[in-house]
Order: structure tokens, then sequence, then C-alpha cells
């Protein structure tokens, strides 16, 4: 009995000294990549914000930019037409009726103003051609009577009134006038048919020996360095086009170049049938050749927004949504972004204006990788 009672006070003094001596026990892990490993408390979810570590940013290439306050640009596009702005296109009408009889242009022939492009020959009808018979008749009948009492006069001239004198003499210089005028018509009714402009000769369809009427367009001279585009705004654009706006004209069906355009006029009548204001730009097509007339265009307009103050903007990509709400993600530490909700304004291909929303000027926005971002947000 006396062994049995050292033997419990032995085993309960050598469990004392087991349980001061030996560590405290440790969690149980499993073996790496089981889903029974335990795994470390994460903390609470966070509402407002995104967690994401370095070697996750580096992995999905988020990038950030700083919000700031700069100049801002619309960029808005028009639908145009080409036209001959003055000086750029001539046409040339047949003065008279008559036969070509010589023919100096070809068709895309370059040619300076005042050149040589035809000659016609006069053609008359019975009637014109009695009539003019006539009036060289009637001519030469009033010369003859005119030489006659100048002659007459001259011979008196001591005993003659001045006057009676001096009205003799100007009637036979007005006969000899008219007579020789008529004379001329009659002897020589070939017309010399020039260039008004300098530039390309048109197609034409003229032959020599062709009979043309009065009133007929012969030539048509272009010159495509001297172009205006005509454009069509219509009311919400308005705004978008301020004074300073620049103007750049692109082809369209893919056409590749583009060149610069100056603003003429901007038409205060509005078109009755689309309720459109028509904006008139000087073309600068020298040395280029890129467009024709009559060509369709588009008309890129980038103007200066707001009435020339700077706005707090932020990069376009760095705007997403959230439940139908515009929001940009704020690098506000190393591994957190955090949701801002903002209101957007005008925008254009590289920047947005924010009107509103909790974002200040430097703070850090993601510019690549809101995607992701969003992603993560949504499935934490």
């Amino acid at each position: 009995m006396k062994t049995t009672h050292k033997f419990l006070a032995a085993t309960a003094a050598l469990g004392l000294a087991f349980s001061v001596l030996l560590p405290p026990p440790a969690a149980l892990l499993a073996h790496p990549g089981h889903d029974e490993a335990a795994k470390p408390s994460s903390g609470p979810a966070l509402t407002d914000a995104v967690a994401l570590p370095k070697e996750s940013q580096f992995l999905f290439g988020v990038r950030t930019a700083l919000a700031g306050y700069s100049d801002t640009y619309n960029r808005l596009t028009l639908y145009g037409t080409v036209a001959s702005a003055a000086g750029g296109e001539g046409r040339v009408v047949v003065p008279q009726t008559g036969r070509i009889v010589r023919l100096s242009a070809k068709v895309g022939q370059p040619v300076r103003a005042g050149q040589v492009l035809a000659v016609i020959d006069q053609t008359l009808d019975a009637t014109q051609q009695i009539g003019l018979s006539t009036e060289r008749a009637n001519a030469q009948a009033e010369l003859r009577a005119a030489q006659q009492d100048y002659a007459r006069l001259q011979t008196i001239a001591d005993i003659a009134a001045r006057k009676d004198v001096v009205a003799a003499e100007l009637r036979l210089r007005q006969a000899r006038q008219n007579a020789g005028i008529l004379n001329g018509q009659a002897s020589n009714r070939r017309v010399t048919i020039t260039s008004p402009i300098s530039g390309t000769v048109d197609v034409f369809t003229l032959a020599v020996g062709q009979q043309v009427t009065q009133g007929d367009e012969l030539f048509r001279v272009l010159n495509p360095g001297k172009l205006r585009v005509e454009a069509q705004v219509f009311a919400q654009d308005l705004d978008k086009i301020p004074a300073g706006a620049q103007f750049q004209v692109e082809g369209l069906q893919g056409q590749t170049g583009s060149a610069p355009a100056r603003l003429v006029v901007f038409s205060n009548v509005v078109n009755p049938v689309n309720q459109a204001r028509q904006l008139i730009l000087e073309l600068d097509n020298s040395g280029s050749n890129l467009f024709r007339a009559g060509q369709a265009v588009n008309v890129q307009v980038l103007g200066r927004s707001g009435g020339g103050k700077k706005q707090l903007v932020v990069p376009t990509s760095a705007l997403t949504d959230l439940n139908g709400k515009p929001v940009v993600f704020v690098h506000t530490d190393p591994e957190t972004f955090k949701i801002h909700y903002v209101q957007p304004g005008a925008a254009n291909g590289a920047q947005t204006v924010l009107l509103a929303g909790d974002v200040n000027e430097n703070d850090r926005v993601v510019s690549v990788g809101t995607y992701q971002l969003k992603s993560i947000y949504l499935n934490q």
C-alpha cells in the first residue's frame, strides 16, 4: 500500500515536470498543395478597395498616372464635300457662234493664265450677213458725206463759222472710226480663246472644224491647289467648335494622308432641310494633290474646351464602372487601390474631364489594368 502511494506521487511529479519543460502545442499543418492545409486569417474583407500584392501588380501590368489640371480639347468629326475655291476653277464659254479652226489645248495639259486654248471663226447666218453689209454701206456713205462737207468748209474757211468747221471735223473723225470698226468685223471674224486661270485642262470632247454655239462650255481649267471644304454642323456640335479650333481633312474609304484647313466663314444661315449650319474651310492642298473637287471627306475638329480654363483630367482608360456608376481606382498604398466614384465630363481619346468626385490633383489613378482590378473587387 505504501508502495502504491509512492508510485502515484512519483508519476504526478514527473507529469508536472513535462508540462513545464515541453513547448506549447503548435498548429498542425498538412502537406503543401493540399486543401486541408490551414490558412492564416486575412482579416475583414475590403468594401471600397482592392488589395493586390506587388507581384500580382507586375503580373497584371498595372500602371498608374497622376490626375492633374490641364488644357482640355474636344475632338469632333464632321462630314464634308470638297469644292473648288475662288480661282480654283475656270470655265471657258463660247463668246459667239462659230467654228473651231485651231485647238491648242489637250486633256490634262498644264496651262497658264492667258494661254491660248483654241481659235474660233465666227459664222453668220443670212440675216446677220445682210445686217453687217448694210451697216458697212451706211458707214461708208456717212464717211464720204463727212469728207465732202469738211472739204467744202476748208475751201471757205476764211468766211465760214468756226463752230461749223469744228463740227465737220468731229463728224469726219467719228465716221472714219465707225467705218474702220465695221471693216475690221467683216474682214477678221476669228476669236482667240484663252485660259482664265493657271491650272490643268479638264476632260473635253472638242475637235477642229466642230461648230459651237454662243454660251456653250468649251473648256474647264482646274487648279487642285485651290480647294475648299463645305461641311454641315448640327446644333448639338456648335459648342465643340470654339474660336481657334484646328481643322484636319481626311479622305474616306481607307485613303491615307490628310491636309490642314483654315476656317473661312461659319454661316449664320440655317439649312431648312436638316437645321444645320454650313462651315466653309480653305484646304491647303498645295504639293500633295490628295483631294479633288466633288470628293467626300471627313473633317476632324480639335477645339479647346472649358472656356480656356484648365480642368481636372485623368486618362480616359482610367474610367470604368461599378453597378452602372463611373469609378476610378486610386493607388493609396503600395498594395491597396481604393474605389472613387466620379462624374466624367468632356472626353477625347486621351483624357477625360472630371466634373465631380473624390479625386484630387496628383492622385495616382490606375490607367492600365482597371479591368483586372474590377474583376478582383467583384470576386472578393
